[in-house]
């Protein structure tokens, strides 16, 4: 199976202190590897809210799901 990873931080207090974007990706990228799934793509948003609907790096990941 084909997967994206997408990772975001809204601030550098949670990048700082929560889990950051690097945390993010390598707990993504295990997971990825212990279930065989072949990572196409990785997308970061950092210092974007959750409550934004226009972050970046998902658009992205939306526009190159549409490409296939």
């Amino acid at each position: 199976m084909k997967v994206a990873l997408y990772c975001r931080v809204s601030t550098e207090e949670q990048a700082k202190y929560g889990l950051s974007i690097q945390a993010q990706l390598n707990e993504l990228r295990e997971y990825a590897k212990k279930e065989k799934y072949t990572i196409v793509g990785e997308y970061l948003d950092e210092g974007i809210s959750g409550g934004r609907i226009d972050r970046p790096a998902l658009n992205k990941l939306l526009e190159d799901v549409k490409q296939d």
